[in-house]
């Protein structure tokens, strides 16, 4: 297992949690990356996006069928002709897709992925930062949470890690649901 060190600042450029993982606070952020990694056509995270030459990107099979269905091959979107015939597989955006959707990655080295533990060390005292201040959003070592975070809101790092990850499965679930009435509509758009 491989350890990551952090140095914990005090000044008001500090470490926090909202530095390290998306917050509930940036639901926008996730609806942007929601709206930059979905195919036009199917409406899903892309999956084998394709870009064409006018920029748009699509997924590699919804990209064919609406070519086949369209008996010619421009662009979806502005309907420009593409002037590539079959378009590759567009790797960095389909590892953000993938990556966004939580799908897991089949390659061989997929296997040997080593899980790194991340270990915040406070800049002012040679301690382990294993509180979070809610009220600072911010990672704490006992010595500073002793002197600094007395009459705050102080949790162990593990709570404040769980309690996060309970706000995001919340946030994804109303993700989701809003992503499936905006489906429907489109589907009874079509019609």
């Amino acid at each position: 297992m491989g350890v990551v060190f952090a140095v914990l600042s005090s000044s008001s450029s500090s470490f926090s949690v909202s530095s390290l993982l998306w917050h509930r606070r940036s639901r926008g952020k996730i609806a942007l990356f929601e709206s930059f990694l979905s195919c036009h056509v199917c409406s899903e995270t892309f999956r084998d996006p394709v870009s064409l030459s006018c920029g748009h990107s699509f997924c590699s099979s919804c990209l064919q069928k609406f070519w086949e269905q369209a008996e010619n091959k421009n662009c979806p979107i502005c309907k420009r002709k593409s002037s590539k015939d079959d378009p590759g597989i567009t790797f960095t955006l389909k590892e953000l897709a993938d990556s966004f959707a939580g799908r897991q990655k089949t390659g061989s080295f997929e296997a040997e992925k080593v899980e790194k533990k991340v270990e915040v060390v406070c800049s002012k005292h040679p301690e382990e930062a294993r509180l979070f201040c809610k009220d600072d959003d911010r990672f704490v070592c006992p010595v500073c949470e002793f002197s600094l975070h007395q009459n705050h809101k102080v949790v162990p790092i593990e709570q404040a890690v769980s309690d996060l990850k309970d706000q995001l499965k919340s946030d994804l679930k109303s993700l989701q649901a809003k992503r499936e009435k905006y489906k429907q509509s489109l589907a009874f758009l079509k019609l």
